[in-house]
């Protein structure tokens, strides 16, 4: 890709979950996927979603990947992996970061919570963080899309950036 662009978040057309146990909004990936085929979920090196999490259940495996999770609105969610290890994802636009191979179930504390998701093949380097931001864009419901990375504006102060690998 060259340049920028501004993408309209509420434009983005739902996709199943790899799983289908919910709807996900493709914002970005390496190489885009095409929503007509399963190929949303094969071969991409990177990819940034967003996802209502609607109740209870599995999440979805990608081995070989690293997963980067932040919470935009709830009250939060508990993913309980097969090691018995436990993530609690509580803190809106924290982004917590765990292994895409890892069998994980989710326990809602309180209601759907919507997250945003950052997928990434293992040998590849991106950088995902938070930023307090007041630069005019992205602005909210906005993301930034550029050769070097994606911004997503999260509120008036908080902006996602994820920091693409040079190629």
């Amino acid at each position: 890709m060259k340049g920028s662009r501004l993408i309209r978040l509420a434009d983005i057309p739902p996709q199943p979950w790899k799983n289908g146990g919910g709807i996900t909004y493709e914002i970005a990936a390496d190489p885009p996927s095409n929503p007509e085929t399963k190929a949303a979920f094969a071969g991409f090196r990177w990819r940034i979603s967003r996802a209502l999490i609607e109740r209870d259940g599995p999440f979805s495996v990608f081995p070989g990947m690293t997963r980067w999770i932040l919470l935009l609105d709830g009250e939060g969610f508990t993913l309980s992996f097969s090691d018995r290890a436990k993530l609690h994802v509580i803190r809106r636009h924290h982004p917590e970061q765990f292994p895409g191979a890892a069998l994980a179930q989710c326990r809602l504390q309180a209601g759907p919570c919507s997250v945003l998701n950052v997928i990434a093949r293992e040998d590849i380097a991106l950088r995902v963080n938070v930023v307090t931001s007041h630069a005019p864009l992205p602005s909210l419901g906005h993301a930034l899309i550029s050769d070097h990375g994606v911004g997503i504006r999260l509120d008036e102060r908080h902006v996602l950036n994820v920091a693409l690998p040079l190629d």
